[in-house]
């Protein structure tokens, strides 16, 4: 500790600082951090040797004794997240709901029953589940499902087999009543009830009436705009000259994606929400009419037809709606139609569950090759428009989802301060939670050239230390110019993701990120290979865009496609044929 107090006095002298008095021995958590964090507005270029603490770097002493004047050096600057990793950073804390939207749900949903709107919301939870919980293909198909499979041929062989030991490691517990079914690779059993405990749940949707505006109002409500506001700001930063005037809202709903892009921008002059359900139009009436007065020009519809006028829109947002449509060649025409009204940007959310997260990148997948399909430039209402459309998130390429045929699926995370009346019909005593989704942006027009690797040849001024501390918005401590948000921008495209929370331990990180070649790949940060990535790789978060390079990477095996038959080809199996499939897995 005495070298640390050396090391402060040294430090205040060098710089003409009064000395930093240490009363205590012991240093504290607070008081260490007040060492060893190096703001880039108030860089000091010497920091003490602590080796308690994971982030702290080391940094050689510097022979002041040569020369008087420091703006001469150029010293090796750690900094506390560089400008790329603000850029790419998509995570945000718990999402507040405004206090207007507030007070405009609690005065729609004021005259439902508690008990009613309660019995309602498990409803639609079961809805959800039953279309939500389908495993992709590959589930079951790992070392221990391999593994039993073994065991059970070998019983079989030798004659000593007990079916109810079969049973019990790989039957699904039977409800009151039912009869047991074997589970085959590539499906899992549908979920038992919410609402009726002792049945289980076949996929289907629910016709959104009054009672069911009111229970999907109060608990979902909340969410959905914390998840659009989310999007929409990731889409307000790495498109920063973006300014929709006009928003088409495919599935509306209440109105939450109108709420959360208002948040967003200013510029927004029209919108157009539709919604099958009447009840939910009405609902959106009501709240528009609770909410400050904005200035806006809004239309709600029933439907959406092909040559409808009036719906083209610089920004069509279609929010937890397509995962609800009846088949996929439904959802093909409805995503067709939504970019041929599109002048800008499309948007398309979902939950972040492996079927809703399948029809997301199905849509992407089918958006990419109609694009390559068409003319050099097509007509969106009287406005002629590039044919071309690129991914701006969170792929950054226009190749085939990494996740397809395999057991992973691509989701993010959002947290959401519930208000009281959603925690009363949650039953929840906690106020916040964690909203799951998966999404897409897309955009018109070829994506930006990869500047990677070209020399650039703007013109870059290099100051002195002294005179970046004087001008931090411009320079960085080190003397550098900052990077502009357009050179951010078109550099963003191509910077790998994160996909997983970063894993965090001593002397290392480790995340699993989507790169521009279409990988799944682990990479590993070490501080010994290259302290900035390190330390920016300790604060990332699940979904921010990364522009460091690792130390090592390795493929992710879980992302590997699956070899064998489709969910649907086992579906039209007999019994004894998926049996001779399960004794065929090695």
């Amino acid at each position: 500790m005495w070298a640390v107090r050396r090391a402060v006095l040294r430090n205040a002298a060098v710089w003409n600082r009064p000395a930093v008095r240490v009363h205590s021995m012991r240093f504290s958590t607070s008081r260490m951090r007040g060492l060893k964090q190096v703001p880039d507005s108030a860089w000091t270029p010497y920091k003490p040797d602590y080796e308690d603490h994971d982030d702290y770097e080391k940094h050689e002493d510097l022979d002041y004794e040569k020369d008087d004047d420091f703006d001469d050096y150029n010293f090796d600057v750690i900094l506390r997240g560089t400008d790329e990793v603000r850029f790419g950073r998509k995570h945000m804390g718990l999402v507040v709901l405004p206090q207007p939207i507030v007070d405009a749900i609690a005065a729609c949903i004021s005259e439902t029953n508690g008990h009613t709107m309660r019995h309602d919301y498990l409803r639609l939870v079961d809805a959800h589940r039953s279309s939500s919980e389908i495993t992709p293909k590959g589930k079951g198909r790992g070392q221990k499902t391999r593994r039993l499979l073994r065991d059970e041929r070998e019983r079989l062989e030798r004659g000593n087999w007990d079916s109810r030991e079969v049973i019990d490691m790989k039957m699904p517990r039977a409800l009151p009543g039912e009869r047991v079914q074997i589970v085959i690779p590539g499906e899992r059993p549908a979920p038992a009830s919410l609402v009726y405990p002792k049945t289980r749940l076949k996929p289907h949707v629910i016709e959104y009436g009054p009672a069911e505006t009111a229970a999907y109002v109060a608990a979902f409500a909340p969410g959905t705009y914390a998840v659009a506001f989310n999007v929409l700001s990731e889409l307000a930063m790495r498109v920063p000259g973006f300014r929709p005037s006009s928003i088409l809202d495919f599935g509306c709903g209440p109105g939450s994606a109108l709420w959360a892009a208002q948040d967003v921008w200013s510029s927004v002059q029209k919108y157009v929400g539709i919604d099958s359900s009447e009840a939910m139009i009405d609902c959106a009436k009501r709240m528009f009419d609770e909410m400050p007065e904005r200035q806006l020009d809004r239309e709600l519809l029933r439907y959406l037809a092909p040559d409808q006028p009036n719906t083209h829109a610089d920004l069509v947002i279609s929010s937890f709606t397509l995962s609800e449509l009846p088949s996929d060649a439904v959802r093909q025409t409805t995503v067709e139609m939504l970019w041929n009204n599109t002048r800008d940007t499309l948007v398309l959310i979902d939950r972040g569950a492996p079927n809703p997260a399948r029809v997301v990148s199905e849509a992407r997948d089918y958006l990419i090759k109609l694009a390559s399909e068409s003319d050099s430039t097509v007509k969106v209402g009287s406005i002629s428009v590039p044919s071309g459309i690129h991914t701006v998130a969170p792929f950054p390429n226009e190749l085939d989802d990494p996740s397809n045929n395999t057991p992973a699926w691509f989701q993010f995370v959002q947290r959401v301060q519930r208000p009281m009346f959603t925690m009363r019909t949650k039953h929840s005593k906690s106020n916040a939670e964690v909203v799951h989704y998966s999404y897409v942006i897309m955009r018109r027009g070829e994506r930006p050239p990869d500047s990677r690797g070209v020399l650039d040849t703007t013109p870059y001024s290099y100051v002195s230390v002294r005179e970046a501390q004087n001008r931090p918005e411009k320079y960085l401590p080190d003397g550098t110019q900052r990077k502009t948000m357009e050179q951010l921008a078109r550099e963003a495209y191509y910077w790998p993701r994160i996909i997983m929370q970063p894993i965090k331990r001593k002397g290392h990180v480790v995340t699993d990120v989507c790169t521009v070649d279409g990988k799944i790949e682990r990479w590993t940060f070490t501080k010994t290979h290259d302290k900035q990535a390190y330390r920016d790789a300790r604060k990332a978060s699940w979904g921010d865009l990364f522009p460091h390079l690792p130390k090592s990477s390795i493929e992710r095996s879980h992302f590997t496609p699956v070899e064998g038959p489709t969910p649907e080809e086992l579906k039209k199996m007999n019994r004894k044929q998926r049996r001779s499939l399960m004794h065929s897995d090695d």
